[in-house]
């Protein structure tokens, strides 16, 4: 790929038509169609996935909310509709623990790597250096 192919290619990119994204610059649109996940396969969310079930999902997401509908009544119409595999990160989920977690064990491996450091490089007070090695007489080599 040349380089004027590729300027060009990211030129289209930066300035992507409305198309590309579905909620269309809204951003409530947006968070909603991140929110839920496509029902056809329930691999992707509304705003990545292309098929015409998540079409319809949309659809009807704008019907709701042109009708004044709050985020959490379509929340609710849709779980109700679909069952909660339709929300991308389901709320009080018993595996939410597990976004927490790596970030715990690496706050923990580095206090007691902190921890482990502090205490090599301070040496404990009223203890004496530790004495030179001990001289060898001259005629050793002999």
């Amino acid at each position: 790929m040349g380089f004027r192919t590729l300027s060009v290619l990211c030129v289209l990119a930066a300035g992507l038509p409305a198309w590309a994204n579905p909620a269309g610059g809204n951003p409530r649109l947006g968070r909603l169609f991140e929110t839920f996940m496509a029902p056809c396969c329930w691999q992707e969310n509304l705003i990545r996935h292309q098929s015409p079930k998540a079409d319809d999902v949309r659809q009807q997401i704008r019907r709701m909310v042109a009708a004044g509908k709050t985020d959490d009544e379509i929340k609710a119409v849709l779980v109700g509709e679909y069952s909660r595999r339709i929300l991308a990160l389901p709320e009080g989920a018993a595996w939410q623990w597990l976004w927490w977690t790596p970030w715990a064990a690496l706050m923990a491996g580095g206090l007691v790597a902190a921890w482990a450091i502090r205490r090599m490089m301070r040496r404990p007070a009223g203890q004496a250096p530790a004495a030179p090695p001990v001289a060898l007489p001259e005629d050793w080599d002999d």
